[in-house]
């Protein structure tokens, strides 16, 4: 059979005996080129060639020695008015402009005028895969190369309303995934480390970024959240979210969150008599705060929510709860020389922990 292939190549009018062969089969003409190649060999004739035969002879023109040279020279992409180019480019979404300015660049410039906006692009990186969603458009890859997740992220002028980032290869570089910042409204960071935490959120633009949210983050020797407190993004973010049980906050840290508009935390007592005033007093300072929620954790030797209200000389309602019904203590605090007060919600969670809504009324 390779015999036969290479006589077939050597011969041009057995090539297209078997063009023509294939035009009676009345398939597709890709899937005819496919079978084409499959047959004689993929190198044995480009597709363009065998697009012009095939087609010849679908019309009836069976000349085997048809003269092309007589023929007009063939149009390429590059043939066609750059405004019609830009036109195209209007009907594309990003994800499909970003694998055009791949092919040149005259077809890159005209991709690179259209800037790339997505709503959501969420991004899961193992260490043996990759899976990615841009809108509505889902990947997934089983080797090492970035190639066709960063020549989307790559484009110039790329913005995003929500990025999120599952992290579970420690080993993986920034640079590898965010060549160049990425201007995204909102982004969520699950991470193995705070340092890999803290290089893919500098990645990010400040000043665009508004919220950030950092999920499954545990702290390791010689690291702390000081780390995180220091870039740029989180002084410039307007909403802060610590999703995590095992990312907890002391009061102390409280500070590092005074020039947000709203935050969420877990939050660790060793003294709750002495911690609930020490976070009113804390909080009702925040300028920019318009509402926060604790996830409030403490050892205490009753149900912890009435100790909480006890301390915030909040009144705990009386009388029976229906069934399946939480605890909820509503209080509102009023801020020393202010027409301003602090409206507490503290719902009950179990014996050791309770949900505390704090909205700042102006």
């Amino acid at each position: 059979m390779e015999m036969s292939a290479d006589l077939i190549k050597q011969n041009h009018n057995l090539l297209k005996t078997c063009i023509s062969y294939e035009v009676l089969q009345k398939k597709p003409i890709f899937h005819s080129y496919k079978n084409f190649c499959k047959t004689v060999g993929q190198d044995a004739m480009e597709y363009r060639d065998f697009e012009f035969w095939y087609y010849r002879f679908y019309h009836g023109e069976h000349d085997f020695d048809y003269d092309r040279s007589v023929d007009p020279e063939p149009k390429t992409l590059m043939d066609m008015p750059v405004k019609l180019m830009h036109k195209i480019g209007e009907y594309l979404d990003p994800v499909e402009r970003a694998f055009l300015r791949s092919m040149n660049h005259a077809i890159k410039n005209v991709a690179d005028s259209f800037p790339p906006v997505f709503e959501k692009i969420e991004i899961t990186l193992h260490d043996t895969s990759k899976y990615w969603n841009f809108d509505n458009h889902n990947f997934s890859s089983y080797n090492k190369s970035f190639m066709h997740l960063t020549s989307v992220l790559k484009q110039p002028n790329l913005q995003v309303n929500h990025l999120s980032l599952q992290l579970f290869d420690e080993t993986l570089n920034r640079d590898n995934l965010l060549p160049i910042p990425l201007s995204s409204k909102s982004v969520l960071i699950s991470g193995r480390t705070t340092n890999q935490v803290v290089q893919f959120l500098s990645a990010i633009t400040p000043g665009y970024l508004e919220s950030i949210c950092i999920d499954r983050l545990y702290l390791r020797e010689g690291e702390n959240f000081g780390m995180i407190y220091e870039t740029d993004q989180f002084k410039q973010a307007k909403s802060v979210e610590f999703q995590s049980c095992w990312t907890s906050f002391n009061v102390e840290d409280l500070v590092h969150f005074r020039h947000l508009k709203s935050f969420k935390c877990f939050l660790t007592s060793e003294n709750t008599f002495e911690d609930v005033p020490r976070i009113r007093d804390i909080i009702f300072t925040f300028e920019e705060l318009e509402s926060c929620e604790l996830d409030y954790h403490a050892v205490s030797d009753g149900l912890l929510i009435r100790v909480f209200a006890v301390a915030l000389e909040a009144e705990i309602p009386i009388g029976p709860l229906k069934e399946g019904e939480s605890l909820t203590i509503t209080h509102r605090y009023q801020i020393p020389e202010s027409n301003e007060c602090l409206q507490f919600k503290i719902t009950e969670k179990n014996k050791y922990s309770c949900l505390v809504n704090i909205v700042k009324i102006r």
